[in-house]
Parts: C-alpha cells; structure tokens; sequence
C-alpha cells in the first residue's frame, strides 16, 4: 500500500519492491540501534517481511504469529487470553515510527504495520521536486505628464518592452531569470509573492526628457526599485532608444544581481 506521509520534503512513488530491496531493507532496520539490541522485535520483523516475500497470497493472523515467532503452543494458545501479538506489534509500530523520525529520515524505502492489520507497508520515497518561482514583471504603460509628448510616451513604453524581452531572455539560463507578463484591463487574480510591475511618467519640453521610472513588489505595494533618467536633447525616435537602453540595463542588473528576493 503506498500512501503519503508527513515529511513535506519526500513523497512517496507507486513503484513495486524487489526481493533484493526488500531484503537490503530488512538488513538496515535490523542493524539500526532501535532494533539490534531488541531480539524480539528483529524476530517478529523479519517473520513479518518474510512472510512477505515467501507467502504474500496466505493470510496472516494473530494466532499465526503466536505461534511462529513467540513459540506459543498451539494446543493451548488463545489470542483473546494471551494479547503477546498485539502487544508486540503495537511496540513494532512505534519503534518504526521513531526509526523513521530519526536515524531513518533518509531512508529511500519506509516500512510500517497499519492499524488494524498485521501485514507490512511498503513506501518507497524521493525527494520532492521543488519548483522554482522567477520573478514575474509586468510593464505598465507609461504616463505622460506634459502637455506634449504622449507619442513619445507610447512609443518609449513600446521599445523598452521589446528590450526587456530580450534582454530577460538572455538571462534564462541563470537561476534569477525574469518572466515578463503582458498587461490585462480585465480583473486579474490576487498578485503572488514575486510579482512586480514597472510604471513610469514621462515629462517632455522642447530640447529636454525625463522619465522616472519604479519597480513596485505586488504582493507588498512596495517600491523595490527607483530611478529618473534625463536626455538634454530633443525627443524622437533616438531618445527613445537612448533611454529605453539605459532603463532595461539598470533594471536587469537589478534583477540579475538578485535584487528581487523578499528582505
């Protein structure tokens, strides 16, 4: 029977036991402080894996047990009078579920007895596959604040997104690599932690720009990251690129050097 436990850091995988792994399991139990220096409890393992392993289709019984591994008489022996089985058995539980809390906590197969019943169970573990989170960015467009300038503005947020892809996705192959979302107006779930947007305002005169752009943490309403860039020229379709440079280089050193992480 294969069924989850507690350690949130293993699961469990539906795969059949061999003979050999079986008894390779049974060696280590055995040989573990819990149970080498108690015969009766080794004894009454190992009849129970073995009997596994050799009559896995006959019943095993209270009585059986008794008999096999505390030497009952079988003429006399009552399990109703002498309660030796689930005595034993209920100490076996125990000393596995210790076994397993402790020195065993890395053992890639588990054993244990359910409740109820005298046959063994059987988990065999792994590690659990974490999954990595990267962080999420969204791109706000971006306000213009001036009279004049509302096509620079659109056409600022527009090379910069095109320049953030790329550059985000050159940095896939680092573990911090950057997931860019396209923004929705519809009603969009809750945001999670690791989720940022950028938004920025754009003032515009006639031979100077400025654009002041934030990196906010969604989750928090928090600004992570801020900062103005100014161009002493007139706008157009060169400043655009000239800012749209100097934004997504700072903002992707920002992430690379793992600026995003929760403090």
């Amino acid at each position: 029977m294969i069924k989850r436990i507690g350690n949130s850091s293993l699961e469990t995988v539906p795969e059949p036991l061999g003979r050999e792994e079986v008894e390779q399991v049974l060696t280590r139990l055995l040989t573990s402080p819990l149970f080498a220096k108690s015969s009766r409890m080794g004894s009454l393992l190992r009849f129970l894996v073995e009997h596994d392993l050799q009559c896995s289709d006959i019943p095993l019984t209270e009585h059986a047990i008794g008999i096999a591994v505390f030497r009952r008489d079988p003429a006399v022996y009552c399990t109703s009078d002498d309660p030796v089985v689930r005595v034993q058995v209920g100490r076996l539980r125990r000393k596995l579920t210790s076994h397993y809390a402790t020195l065993g906590q890395q053992d890639p197969v588990r054993l244990s007895v359910p409740p109820g019943c005298y046959r063994l169970a059987y988990e065999r573990l792994r590690p659990r596959r974490t999954v990595t989170r990267h962080p999420v960015l969204q791109i706000l467009p971006f306000t213009c604040i001036t009279r004049h300038g509302d096509d620079f503005t659109r056409g600022l947020y527009e090379e910069l997104s095109c320049r953030l892809f790329e550059s985000f996705e050159q940095m896939r192959p680092r573990a911090n690599h950057v997931l860019m979302k396209v923004p929705r107006s519809s009603v969009t779930a809750p945001p999670q932690r690791g989720s940022y947007s950028l938004e920025g305002s754009v003032r515009v005169e006639a031979a100077r720009v400025r654009a002041s752009v934030r990196l906010i943490d969604a989750a928090h309403g928090r600004i992570r990251w801020s900062a103005q860039f100014d161009r002493n020229r007139p706008y157009g379709i060169a400043t655009q690129e000239d800012l749209a440079e100097s934004i997504c280089r700072s903002l992707t050193g920002y992430f690379a050097q793992g600026g995003s992480d929760d403090s």
